[in-house]
C-alpha cells in the first residue's frame, strides 16, 4: 500500500471513532433526568420563544385588519362629492375610527401590555400607518388642519376599571403615514377639479406642498421615509399640473376637460402606490 492510501485509511479510522457534535448534544439531553434544573431551564425558554412567535402572529392579524378598514373608511371619503354629503360621510369615517380605536388597536396594547412595544413594532406598523393616514385624511376634510402626533397618541389611552392600557404609536409611524397622506390630498385636488370645487383644490395643493417641504430636513433620518421621499414628489409634480391646468386653462373649458390630457408625469410610469413595503 502507497503512502497516501495508509494516510487515508488511517483518517477515515480516526472519524470512525469522532462523534459529531449533534450526536453528543443529543446523548447529553437523554441522559438528563427530567428534574434537571438545565432541561427545565431550557423548557422555560422554549415556551416564551412559542409564546412570542403566538404573539406576533395576533399583531400581523389585528395590523392587517386594521389596513383594510382603514383603506376602506379613505375610500368612503373620497366617495363624498357634494358639501352635504361630505359631512355625512366624515361623521361616518369617524363613526369608523372610534371602532378601530375601541376594537383592534386597543386590543394591540393590550397584547403588548407586558412585552417591549419596539419588539414587535414590525408587525403592526403597516396597520398604524394606514390608519394614520385615514386618521389625518378625515382631520384635514372636516377642520381643515391635521391631527398632531400627541393629540392621536392621547385618543389611544384606555382607562379600564382596574387598570390603564396606551397603545403605543411610535413617532416614526405618524410621519409615514402622513407622508402616506400627500397621494390622498393629491387624488382630492384632482377629484375636486372635475366636480368644479376649485377651491378645495387649491386647498389641497398647499397642504401637499407644506408637507413635502417639511420632510425635506427628515430626508436622512429614516430610511423607510427616504424610501417614500420619490412618491411624495411625484404627488406634488401631480397636483401642481392639476392646479396649473386649472389656473391657465379654466377660463377656457369645462372642468371635466382639464384632465383630459395626459401630462407628462403621467408617461413616466409612476407608481401611486405609496403604502408600506
Amino acid at each position: 500500500m502507497s503512502g497516501r492510501g495508509r494516510f487515508r485509511g488511517h483518517k477515515n479510522d480516526r472519524n470512525q471513532g469522532h462523534k459529531s457534535l449533534s450526536s453528543v448534544a443529543r446523548e447529553a439531553a437523554i441522559s438528563l433526568p427530567d428534574d434537571s434544573p438545565v432541561l427545565q431551564m431550557f423548557k422555560i425558554v422554549a415556551q416564551k420563544l412559542n409564546d412570542r412567535q403566538d404573539r406576533h402572529e395576533r399583531l400581523v392579524k389585528l395590523s392587517r385588519d386594521i389596513t383594510i378598514e382603514s383603506k376602506r373608511i379613505i375610500f368612503l371619503l373620497h366617495s363624498a362629492i357634494t358639501i352635504e354629503s361630505a359631512e355625512i360621510k366624515i361623521n361616518e369615517a369617524n363613526e369608523r375610527l372610534q371602532k378601530l380605536i375601541q376594537g383592534p388597536i386597543k386590543s394591540i396594547g393590550l397584547e403588548l401590555e407586558n412585552s417591549p412595544a419596539y419588539l414587535h413594532s414590525r408587525a403592526v406598523t403597516a396597520g398604524f400607518q394606514e390608519f394614520i393616514e385615514a386618521r389625518t385624511f378625515c382631520s384635514f376634510l372636516e377642520k381643515k388642519m391635521l391631527i398632531s402626533w400627541s393629540q392621536v397618541q392621547k385618543e389611544l389611552e384606555y382607562v379600564m376599571e382596574e387598570k390603564s392600557v396606551t397603545t403605543m404609536l411610535t413617532q416614526s409611524d405618524y410621519m409615514l403615514g402622513l407622508a402616506d397622506l400627500t397621494g390622498e390630498l393629491m387624488r382630492k385636488a384632482i377629484n375636486s377639479i372635475s366636480s368644479g370645487d376649485s377651491n378645495d383644490c387649491f386647498e389641497s395643493c398647499q397642504a401637499v406642498k407644506d408637507l413635502y417641504t417639511g420632510y425635506l430636513g427628515l430626508f436622512s433620518i429614516d430610511r423607510e421615509l427616504s424610501r417614500k421621499m420619490s412618491t411624495t414628489r411625484n404627488n406634488v409634480f401631480k397636483v401642481e399640473s392639476a392646479v396649473y391646468a386649472l389656473k391657465v386653462r379654466g377660463g377656457e373649458a369645462p372642468p371635466t376637460l382639464l384632465l383630459a390630457a395626459q401630462p407628462d408625469w403621467e408617461r413616466n410610469n409612476h407608481s401611486d402606490d405609496e403604502g408600506f413595503y
